[in-house]
Order: C-alpha cells, then sequence, then structure tokens
C-alpha cells in the first residue's frame, strides 16, 4: 500500500498494486477505482488469481477513496476527480515500477458512482484508458446527463457495461438533493445506446444477484 497525494483534489489516498506474474512481460494496466470495495467486497484479489493465464498478465492498481463523504463528491462527473486519475495517477505509476512502453492496453474500472465516473474520465481524457468497465454505473445521476454527452461526443473507447437484474427501483431519493429518477438498469440502458450510436465497441450483460463477475475478460 502506498500513499498518493493529488494536487487536483487536496487530499491524500491510499494506492494497493499487485503485480503482475512477469513484471517485463505484464502488457495490461487495470486500475480499479473504489479499491477497497473491489478487494474487500468483491473479492477481486481471488478472481484475479483465478484468471492468472486466462487473461493477459496485468498490473492490477486499486485506488481507494479519501472518504466516504469526499466520494460522494469526487465521483459524479466531477473534473478535479478526472484529471487526477487521467493525469496525476498514470504519471505517478510510469514514475514508479510500472514501464508504460511495454503497456499495450490500459482499462479502467468501477462500480455504482466510480462506475459513472470511469465513464467521466473517459470524456475528459479519451486517449488515457483503452476500456471503462462500468458495473452497474450511476447513469441515472444529474437526469442522465453523462448519457447525453455522449450522444455528441464521438467516443470511440471500447465499454463493458454491466448491471443486476433486480435494480428496477425508480425515484430513490439518496439524500436530501440527490433524486435518482430511473432505474440502475434504465439509466445503463441509455448510455449502452448512446454508446452505440457512437460507433463505440460495447459489451453489456445484466448480472443475476449473486454471481461473481469475470471483468478482466
Amino acid at each position: 500500500m502506498l500513499p498518493l497525494h493529488s494536487s487536483y483534489l487536496g487530499n491524500e489516498r491510499s494506492i494497493w498494486i499487485c503485480e503482475p506474474e512477469s513484471v517485463s512481460g505484464a502488457s495490461d494496466l487495470v486500475v480499479f477505482l473504489d479499491g477497497e470495495r473491489y478487494r474487500d467486497r468483491v473479492g477481486a484479489l481471488s478472481v484475479i488469481e483465478a484468471l492468472r493465464g486466462q487473461v493477459a498478465d496485468s498490473w492490477f492498481v486499486f485506488v481507494s477513496e479519501e472518504s466516504p463523504e469526499t466520494r460522494w463528491r469526487e465521483c459524479p462527473c466531477y473534473p478535479p476527480f478526472a484529471g487526477f486519475i487521467g493525469e496525476e495517477l498514470l504519471a505517478w505509476l510510469a514514475s514508479g515500477s510500472i514501464d508504460f512502453k511495454r503497456i499495450k492496453r490500459r482499462v479502467l474500472a468501477g462500480v455504482s458512482y466510480t462506475g459513472l465516473a470511469a465513464a467521466f474520465v473517459a470524456k475528459e481524457y479519451p486517449d488515457s484508458f483503452q476500456r471503462i468497465i462500468c458495473q452497474s454505473g450511476s447513469f441515472w445521476w444529474n437526469d442522465c446527463w453523462l448519457v447525453e454527452e455522449f450522444r455528441s461526443l464521438g467516443q470511440k473507447t471500447a465499454f463493458s457495461l454491466d448491471v443486476g437484474t433486480e435494480e428496477t427501483r425508480e425515484n430513490v431519493h439518496h439524500g436530501e438533493d440527490l433524486v435518482q429518477g430511473v432505474s440502475q438498469i434504465e439509466g445503463v440502458r441509455r448510455f449502452r445506446d448512446a454508446l452505440v450510436a457512437q460507433g463505440c465497441a460495447v459489451r453489456y450483460q445484466g448480472v443475476r444477484r449473486g454471481s461473481r463477475l469475470r471483468v478482466l475478460e
């Protein structure tokens, strides 16, 4: 675990780096937002170990939140957070042990609010990652604002989208000023349709409760 201070955000967070089997042979870099959730709740480390030899040898980087409170501010389409990921984090990784000259594909993954954040990074820094994984991305945010933005971007980044088949609730109050008008499923499907209309490569799937995703395939 390593600390990383962000001048964009004015705070510090922890970064966990899982090394590849072959440092000289690793071709992919996979960055997980919501690092604690992926490591401790999703069981991403055990999934990675189970997939060794089945997917490209990769560096896996887990980015923690600064605090639950700042997550609510930083994740919904917040330009400083996009700058932190698209510029600061990648530059910091390149200055350390990861040889970016060997990396052929950079992948950014997020879940729920950080799924939305990952897509926003692709909008603000389209050359920073070649593939974005959004798991139950909160595309309902701000009346599906990011969906509408992508309808006219000409974005060509590849996306992998999934959403739970039971995420059907509408008009959900997440706070006094934060209302989710459409369901998670509807928001993700609208985003999928916007990407398809732009000619993006999109993989979409519905996920049953209790299933564990093979997000690295």
